[in-house]
């Protein structure tokens, strides 16, 4: 069975999963600083992946140059 997904669908698709995993981010702020203070964090399907306290070095270990994956980044800070 092949089922087509129009383009607009498949970036409301990455948007919806991006939008879930920076909810999930800021839902789980305080337990994320306190294990993650003055690191970029890396999350994923709503986990927590990887994390660094240099941004290049996090980005070069996730290969994200040409990502099709829904991966939210933030720093966590006090």
């Amino acid at each position: 069975m092949n089922i087509n997904i129009s383009e607009p669908d498949r970036c409301f698709v990455k948007y919806e999963k991006l939008r879930d995993n920076f909810d999930w981010f800021y839902s789980n702020y305080e337990e994320l600083r306190r294990d993650y203070n003055d690191q970029y964090v890396a999350i994923k399907d709503r986990k927590q992946i990887d994390s660094d306290f240099n941004f290049d070095l996090l980005l070069h270990r996730l290969n994200l140059s040409n990502c099709n994956d829904s991966i939210a980044i933030e720093y966590v800070n006090n």
